[in-house]
């Protein structure tokens, strides 16, 4: 059944492109004959080419490349820097994806993902170098995806052109046979045929906005120099009474300490005391006895 659908749709295609060239040649003799008479074949040739249209020239591609960036800088305030970063990309269009911030060895260290107009992007990496102490490291990537783009494109047109087709010969179906085992084929293959049109839409709407903007992976790594002597928030007073404090609690664990063994462990241990002393008096009393004759 998908072979007579397949042969429908080539005759349609057929007919349609025999009907455009007929029509073309009828056109040219009509013009031939308007101003010169009847035609010979030779004449007509010549007319069919002279009334074509010219060909144009092709038009220069569109370049598409997608271009990456990746800076580690060294600065004095990582929070600072990511602030004046963040204005500068909302001014130039672009804005800030993603954003980190951490304490490492008592420093804020801070990365930043930001999407930028690719027009702005080396500007706005010369902008961003300005705010550093340094530059660890830099690179910037770029990839060339006109072609596959130019590719996909031209998928697009035939697969649009296809299901356009379809769409013709599901009518013709309909209104000639009404079968529902042909009119479910063809359905089937206008829904594939849709699948991949939406596939490839959004993959050229990714290389799009992929190529419209560019993607910057920031890291503010502190300056170790930068740092100060005293650490900001170090508060004295706090120090001493908590000091104050660990010295009353141990002073309190001593004096408990201190009543545990005078009013328990001291008594037992004269009750125990005593105690022994007795048992050591009983037992020389009967030794004694023992000893003495009768």
């Amino acid at each position: 059944m998908k072979r007579i659908l397949l042969a429908t749709l080539l005759v349609v295609l057929a007919c349609k492109a025999e009907q455009d060239t007929t029509a073309t040649v009828a056109q040219a003799n009509e013009s031939f004959r308007v101003s010169s008479g009847a035609p010979t074949a030779a004449t007509a040739t010549s007319v069919v080419t002279s009334t074509a249209a010219p060909a144009k020239a092709p038009q220069p591609q569109t370049r598409m490349i997608i271009r990456n960036a990746n800076m580690s800088l060294v600065v004095r305030d990582a929070t600072g820097v990511l602030q004046e970063v963040t204005k500068m990309v909302d001014s130039k269009g672009g804005y800030v994806a993603d954003t980190k911030q951490w304490k490492e060895r008592e420093q804020v260290r801070a990365t930043a993902t930001i999407r930028i107009p690719s027009t702005e992007l080396m500007p706005v990496l010369a902008a961003i170098r300005v705010m550093a102490i340094r530059v660890e490291s830099e690179s910037v990537n770029a990839q060339d995806v006109s072609q596959e783009y130019s590719d996909l494109n031209a998928q697009l047109r035939n697969l649009q052109a296809t299901e356009t087709e379809l769409r013709e010969l599901l009518k013709t179906v309909r209104e000639r046979t009404q079968k529902a085992s042909e009119i479910m084929e063809i359905y089937d293959e206008i829904t594939k045929v849709r699948g991949q049109i939406e596939q490839i839409q959004g993959r050229i709407q990714y290389f799009s906005q992929a190529t419209a903007l560019s993607t910057i992976n920031l890291e503010l790594i502190p300056d170790v120099l930068a740092q100060p002597v005293v650490e900001p928030g170090w508060q004295p007073v706090g120090t001493i009474k908590a000091a104050s404090r660990n010295l009353l609690n141990s002073l309190k664990w001593i004096a408990d300490a201190l009543i545990w063994v005078v009013l328990y462990i001291l008594p037992l241990g004269l009750i125990f005391a005593a105690l022994a002393l007795l048992v050591r008096a009983v037992w020389r009393w009967l030794r004694k006895l023992r000893r003495t004759p009768v």
